[in-house]
Parts: structure tokens; sequence; C-alpha cells
């Protein structure tokens, strides 16, 4: 009787001990809460086209423990939020996993990760419906136009006499200069169809022993810049964050609240910077150019423009026989009261399509 009574008491303390570690094993409801790139609390891994992306944030809620609620904040280019709602969770000892699809008319999104306690994982892949831009395309010019076009800038002297750059004048000079420079650093675009804008550019750096090293070409890293289409507009979505992770910079104390310029950049970036289009099928050509609209906007930033641009800083350019030194700082410094009677302006640039 009493091996009887031992046995029992042996078998009940193990059914309890037991029962108390399923008890004080975590469940999918004590992972709820908001996971971001740049939390230590609740820590996100997130991967977009299998490259990471930072600077984001997912919630994550379940209410059953069978399944969850996760929503994308600002992950898919032009959605503020992108929620997948009844996701089937599955256990694998203290780990859940997950994956899920959304589709509509102009994407489809699938996701799959996994959650433990104090970090969530998610992998994303996004596949945007055909558009006019989806393919890659060669740098081939610059172009601008600008009215009104008698509109002062600064001055240059001649010797003999003294010539106004008005801004329909630095409309035609521009661009040329500025095509020049950039055929040095800029081979190509391609618009992916995951959302992804990616740049075959020239990191080859100038120095005293080599100044005109060879071109080294190479492609931009995923999800620097983003974009999508919306009636007609092409929204640019650039991250900070992941720019600034590029260059290996140091973000601790960037401020994003009360500097009106930040402030003004951080709007702008998360609703997408307007890029306008115009596409000659026949010509196998693109023009992608921005507005006076935005550029009026980005007016706000000529004072942080202004910081970076030595007093004598210039540039030459051929006014009939004549090469002129035309000096920048006075043309930055008159731009605020040339936009605002500005009635029509574009800048862009001119692509061909990659053979």
């Amino acid at each position: 009787m009493s091996n009887k009574l031992l046995l029992l008491l042996i078998l009940g303390v193990v059914f309890f001990s037991a029962c108390s570690d399923d008890d004080d094993k975590d469940s999918p409801k004590d992972f709820n809460g908001t996971y971001s790139t740049t939390s230590t609390d609740r820590v996100l891994d997130l991967r977009y086209s299998d490259a990471v992306l930072v600077g984001k944030s997912v919630d994550f809620n379940s209410m059953d423990n069978k399944s969850a609620t996760l929503k994308l904040q600002g992950v898919v280019p032009g959605e503020s939020e992108t929620v997948f709602s009844g996701v089937p969770l599955v256990a694998s000892g203290s780990t859940y996993t997950f994956s899920a699809e959304d589709k509509n008319a102009s994407r489809t999104v699938t996701l799959e990760g996994s959650i433990v306690k104090g970090k969530l994982t998610v992998n994303v892949s996004v596949k945007f419906a055909q558009n006019e831009l989806m393919k890659t395309w060669d740098f081939s010019a610059v172009k601008m136009s600008w009215a009104p076009h008698d509109y002062p800038l600064t001055e240059v002297d001649l010797g003999f006499t003294k010539m106004k750059i008005t801004t329909g004048l630095l409309a035609t000079m521009a661009p040329t200069l500025l095509a020049k420079e950039l055929k040095n650093y800029l081979q190509n675009v391609t618009f992916r169809e995951d959302g992804n804008i990616v740049a075959t550019y020239n990191t080859a750096t100038a120095t005293e022993e080599n100044p005109e090293p060879e071109a080294d070409w190479q492609s931009s890293p995923l999800n620097l810049a983003q974009y999508c289409v919306k009636d007609g507009v092409c929204f640019v979505f650039l991250s900070l964050d992941m720019i600034m992770r590029q260059v290996d910079m140091d973000q601790e104390g960037r401020s994003t609240g009360t500097d009106p310029i930040l402030g003004a950049v951080e709007q702008l970036l998360t609703n997408g910077i307007p890029v306008h289009f115009e596409k000659a099928d026949d010509k196998n050509e693109l023009y992608v150019y921005l507005d006076e609209v935005l550029l009026k906007q980005l007016g706000t930033l000529l004072p942080l423009v202004e910081g970076l641009i030595p007093d004598d800083m210039a540039f030459e350019t051929k006014l009939g026989s004549f090469t002129v030194s035309v000096p920048v700082k006075p043309i930055l410094e008159n731009l605020p009261g040339a936009l605002e009677v500005t009635t029509a302006m574009q800048v862009g640039l001119q692509f061909k399509g990659a053979e």
C-alpha cells in the first residue's frame, strides 16, 4: 500500500510540474506589441526582397494564441499601413512561425516569419502590377524650363559690360553643365517590380595622383529608394535610415521633430516625392521631372544648402564667344524670391530604354 501511495505522489509531482512548465511557457498573447528595427526590447529583424530594411516597425497582436494580426508600418511603398489579419501561428517549441499573402489590383504582398519573446522576424516580398516605368533606363540628358524668364538671379562681368543671369538664361545654361557632370556618375536607373529603384553609379574617386580614374560602375543597394505609380504620378520614397546606414553614419542624436527644415524633409519622405513622367513609346524615351509645386516646397531646404556652399564657389560657362565664371552664392540667395514669383517650372532627367 505504501508503495502505491509513493508512486501516486511521484506521479502527482511530475504531473503538476509539467502543468507548471506549460503555464510558465510564453504564449503569442505575451508577445503582443510594436516591434521596431531600432528597439532593444521588442526587436524587429525586417527584410524586404531578402535585403535588410531599417527604420520601420511592425505591430503584432494575438487574441487567441492561434492566429495574429500583423500591421506593417510604412513597409510597402505607397502604403502607410499594410494589415494582415487572421494569420495562423504554428508552434515549434518557444517559437511561433507564420506566413500570409495580401493581394489587390496593384500589388501582391507576401510575408513569412517567426516570433519569440523579444524578437519578431519578418521577410516581405512585394510584386507590383506592370507599369510604364518598370524597366532599365539609360541616362541621356538634363532638361529644364522656368517661367517667368526674366527674374534676375545674379550678374557676371564681361569686362566691357555686365550681364544679368536671369531664370530663363539659367534654365538654358544649366542642363548642359549638369548633364556633363551626371554622365560621369550615373549610368542608368532600374524601376523594379518589387518597388525598388536601383541606380548604376560610378564609385571611382579622383585623387591628386589619379585625377581621372577609370569608372567603377556599381549598383545601389536595395531599399534605399522605392517607388509606386498612382494616377499617372511616380511617388518616390527615400529611406533616410537606410541611406545613413549605407554611408555608415551614426544616427544617435538625429532630430526628427522641431527643426522646420528636417520636419519638411520627414513629411516629404513619408508621403513620397511626387515625380511626374512622360513616356514616348515610339522613341523608347522617358522624361522624369519635378514641377514648380514641389520645387517651391523644397525652397525650405535652401538655408541648409547655402550653409554647405563656399562663398567663392562658381561655375564656368560659355556665353557666345565668352567664357564666364558665374558665382553660385548670389543665385542661392535670390532663389526664394524667384520661386515666389514662379508660375511654371520643370527640372528633370531624360532617359532612353536600355537595349
